[in-house]
């Protein structure tokens, strides 16, 4: 009988190119469930804890850690240790007292450690804006959210930023992609580098905009879509 919908399982030569995880040490690899982050830009929390942060030996482990809410993503305790894990997620082992943001640097994904205080906020760009009857804007959000505001507080555009507090998860402020803003770029040659926004071009016809960034009195040019705007003072070790 032929196999309806994708395969549960993941070989590990052919994981996504973002994963930094050992291709040959085994045949296969945790796969990540469907969730808030596609397969291509994800990892499952157990090869994170496993492969990654090095917390734990094997799955079992991780699934006793899981189950004894001794680890939080976004400040929430999580039950399923394949639940996808990507950019600008925020990891916390209490019981370690260590913190980590999910980032991408020289194309793969990677948890970087951060102090408890930044553990506090979260980063999510609007990805798409929907007007719902009734007056209402829904925004959506890079990570799976949807936000609802009323049309009087409708000031924001694709590719601003949302501030969020962790871990009740209300929104803290908004910040704009705007001549100025700093901005981290997620995808590309520059992935991992933060600069400061100069200017967007925007392209005919079908040709993605282009934006043009200065860091360290370097120019750079990438494309809108692979800035994601954070706070001044915003670095990656």
């Amino acid at each position: 009988m032929a196999s309806h919908g994708s395969s549960k399982h993941q070989k590990r030569m052919a994981a996504p190119a973002v994963l930094p995880v050992a291709r040959k040490t085994h045949v296969w690899l945790q796969k990540p469930s469907a969730g808030a982050h596609g397969k291509q830009h994800s990892v499952a929390l157990g090869t994170l804890l496993v492969e990654q942060l090095h917390v734990c030996e094997t799955q079992r482990l991780v699934k006793k850690l899981i189950t004894h809410g001794k680890v939080k993503v976004d400040g929430r305790n999580v039950d399923n240790a394949k639940m996808p894990i990507g950019l600008m997620d925020v990891i916390s082992i209490p019981a370690l007292d260590k913190h980590y943001v999910m980032l991408v640097k020289s194309g793969q994904l990677l948890p970087v450690e951060i102090p408890a205080a930044q553990a506090q906020t979260k980063f999510c760009r609007i990805m798409d804006k929907t007007v719902l009857p009734g007056g209402r804007i829904q925004l959506h959000l890079h990570d799976g959210r949807n936000l609802l505001m009323v049309r009087e507080e409708d000031r924001f555009k694709t590719g601003d930023t949302v501030k969020l507090g962790i871990p009740k998860q209300g929104v803290q402020g908004f910040l704009k992609m705007e001549k100025g803003a700093t901005c981290y770029i997620h995808q590309g040659r520059h992935s991992g580098q933060t600069a400061q926004l100069d200017e967007i071009v925007d392209r005919e016809g079908s040709r993605r905009a282009e934006a043009n960034l200065s860091a360290d009195g370097h120019k750079l040019i990438t494309l809108k879509d692979y800035l994601f705007v954070v706070e001044p003072g915003f670095t990656v070790k």
